[in-house]
């Protein structure tokens, strides 16, 4: 074996060793990556953190899921004279879609219940012009959703009560979702059954804000 094949072969030996070397001192062997606490939620729980607080009534995943307002008030769908205006907001699933729908089009001044939603989001008062949400920003829900948190009242009630707010019990809410010329979704826990109403939509029912988390 020749000198030029040993001092190739020493050196490709040697250039191995400090590479594994480099590796082994810029990645330690037995220390864990940093991964920030994520906490989980059930059904009932408060979720809070520096600028949100609300009662979680609907999980889907490890870490994510829909939480409501500790707050309701008592508002009209729409003021009387925007009764017969078709606006779009028919989905019964998202209650973002139909408040995005409702916000592209008109003054949310016409919209009580839609409006007294969209303003617990503090970001209005900055970025009106934008006029969009997301489902991670407080919205009207959805009759689905609404179905959701009537079916899950006895928790969210039972912590509700334990912060002194209002519980859900006994009321009937609006939804977002629009049911016709005249008509709004209405929605109420009765007998143990999800009652689901077309209701003229300057009528005052309950109203609760909901977002994702």
């Amino acid at each position: 074996m020749n000198d030029g094949f040993m001092k190739g072969f020493w050196f490709l030996t040697a250039s191995l060793v400090v590479l594994a070397a480099c590796a082994k001192k810029d990645s330690p062997q037995g220390v864990e990556p940093h991964i920030p606490y994520q906490p989980t939620y059930e059904i009932g729980d408060v979720f809070e953190n520096d600028t949100l607080k609300g009662v979680v009534f609907y999980t889907y995943g490890a870490y994510n899921g829909l939480m409501v307002s500790l707050e309701d008030t008592v508002l009209p769908w729409c003021v009387h004279s925007y009764t017969l205006i078709e606006t779009g907001a028919t989905n019964p699933y998202e209650g973002w879609n139909n408040t995005n729908i409702v916000m592209a089009n008109y003054d949310l001044d016409y919209f009580p219940a839609i409006q007294w939603t969209h303003m617990k989001n503090t970001w209005h008062f900055i970025y009106y012009s934008y006029r969009l949400i997301n489902h991670r920003q407080w919205y009207l829900p959805s009759t689905t959703e609404m179905r959701y948190l009537l079916m899950n009242q006895d928790a969210v009630n039972a912590t509700l009560d334990s912060l002194g707010y209002p519980i859900l019990e006994g009321k009937t809410y609006w939804s977002s979702t629009e049911t016709g010329t005249r008509g709004a979704a209405a929605v109420r826990l009765q007998d143990g059954e999800i009652v689901i109403s077309d209701s003229v939509k300057d009528n005052e029912f309950f109203v609760r804000a909901i977002r994702a988390y």
